[in-house]
């Protein structure tokens, strides 16, 4: 390449013109080291009329360039050269590093000099918080994590934080209203939220009602005992057949004495068959649809049965579904009983 396209490249790239592939050509002639004189005596004089000591001095450049230097290098193959070749070889070599590391200095004090750089503000990464919440809609037995079961009545809602329930507490929010039946632990009390209220038991079964419709939130006991309050204090203690209802506006509560069957005759419309033998199955269907329900073979007691009836099926529907689950068939007698027979379980 002729020595004017040289220079007219090192000039393109101390104003920052050249483009990549320029400048990557530019960088391998200098390392050929035929325009060595030239870069030298370029270097000098721009060092002279001071253009780089605002951004480096003279004992700046040296110790850039001495680092360069020190670096270890990839050892080449090597080739057996008489020792002048070789030292032209060793300074031509150091040389092209020299005039390397002068290049950079230089340019770099142009383009500060020219323009200003605005760091790159780094890319925060968007944090998608992950939703821990489980949550439960409209009439279903809902199984928790701790063995707990809670019956939830229509339009009523059940949420729990999946990472805290059963860390220290076992904690849920109610809005409508649920049946729950709580596994005991005294170790890990198991608190509803409804509102500003907060019922708090150890192992107990009972009832919420916390309905949007009502101004007040009534918790009923039918087994053990539960704690009724809010963050500031307790309202009270109740046992089976005892109820506090609590103003949702006001606070304003009172204990009464009341019948939880009463309290908890919703459900009876919901057939729940919650991993129980066909002999406990049969005891509550015949009990719901009053009909008496008769068993061919003793075997078919051992077969145990999950099963949820939420819509008030009929008894044919219920019958067909648990049927076809535990492989056996029914047929109605001449009495009006039923009969289930078939090879039942081990």
């Amino acid at each position: 390449m002729q020595q004017k396209k040289f220079e007219e490249l090192f000039e393109g790239y101390l104003q920052n013109n050249l483009s990549d592939a320029e400048q990557q050509q530019m960088m391998e002639i200098i390392q050929q080291g035929a325009y060595d004189d030239f870069l030298k005596g370029k270097i000098h004089d721009m060092l002279k009329v001071g253009n780089v000591t605002d951004v480096m001095d003279k004992k700046q450049s040296d110790d850039v360039l001495n680092y360069i230097l020190s670096q270890p290098q990839n050892e080449p193959k090597v080739v057996d050269l008489n020792p002048k070749r070789r030292r032209k070889v060793v300074l031509q070599s150091l040389f092209a590093a020299a005039s390397i590391a002068l290049l950079i200095a230089l340019s770099n004090s142009l383009f500060f000099k020219e323009k200003t750089v605005i760091p790159a503000v780094p890319e925060t990464p968007n944090v998608v918080a992950q939703n821990t919440l489980i949550d439960f809609s409209g009439k279903q037995l809902v199984h928790l994590p701790d063995g707990s079961t809670v019956l939830l009545n229509d339009n009523s809602t059940l949420k729990y934080d999946q990472n805290s329930f059963d860390s220290k507490t076992r904690e849920v929010t109610l809005t409508g209203e649920a049946f729950f039946d709580i596994k005991h632990n005294p170790e890990k009390p198991f608190i509803v939220h409804t509102g500003k209220v907060q019922t708090k038991v150890l192992g107990t079964a009972f009832n919420i009602n916390a309905r949007n419709s009502s101004n007040d939130i009534e918790v009923t006991v039918a087994r053990g005992k539960v704690q009724v309050g809010d963050t500031e204090k307790i309202y009270g203690v109740i046992t089976p057949n005892q109820q506090i209802k609590v103003n949702k506006t006001t606070l304003d509560y009172q204990q009464n004495t009341i019948s939880a069957a009463i309290v908890t005759e919703w459900k009876n419309n919901y057939l729940i068959l919650d991993d129980i033998n066909m002999a406990e199955a049969v005891s509550l269907i015949s009990q719901k649809y009053k009909v008496s329900i008769l068993l061919d073979n003793e075997k078919i007691k051992n077969c145990r049965i999950t099963a949820s009836f939420l819509n008030e099926e009929d008894l044919d529907h219920v019958l067909k579904v648990i049927c076809s689950v535990i492989e056996t068939e029914y047929r109605y007698n001449k009495a009006g009983s039923i009969t289930i027979d078939g090879k039942g379980c081990e």
